[in-house]
């Protein structure tokens, strides 16, 4: 079966059947915000999973497997749903959220001074939201 690309499918059209998806099973109950965050945390793992004591060349050859991109497709692709279903769940933007973020990191990590250099791991986080 084949299904549309990046190019031809828009964020609402994934996050309408994400919702759809949901309703169908009356899941509605289960898909509030520290559930889904959980969730997105526990899939990423998953996702991790594959890499894990791989060296970066290893890691950059794993699509050269079939089977692999699928192992990845897959896991990837669980970590998005739940992205997708915290942001119908708590009503954010996805985006205009990520053109957001990528205005202020483009300040904080300017082209001129980032090219080919990592940004720097140590950040405060004293940061909190609640």
């Amino acid at each position: 079966m084949e299904f549309p690309t990046d190019e031809a499918t828009t964020v609402s059209t994934l996050r309408k059947a994400i919702s759809r998806f949901v309703q169908e099973r009356g899941w509605e109950r289960f898909h509030n915000p520290k559930n889904l965050a959980e969730s997105i945390c526990i899939e990423a793992s998953e996702l991790l999973e594959l890499f894990q004591w791989l060296t970066t060349a290893e890691s950059k050859n794993l699509n050269k497997d079939p089977a692999n991109i699928h192992l990845i497709s897959s896991e990837l692709a669980d970590v998005l749903i739940y992205c997708f279903a915290l942001a119908n769940a708590v009503q954010v933007d996805v985006s205009s959220s990520v053109l957001s973020k990528l205005k202020e990191s483009s300040r904080r990590y300017p082209a001129s001074s980032y090219m080919g250099k990592a940004p720097s791991r140590c950040r405060s986080i004293s940061r909190k939201i609640y």
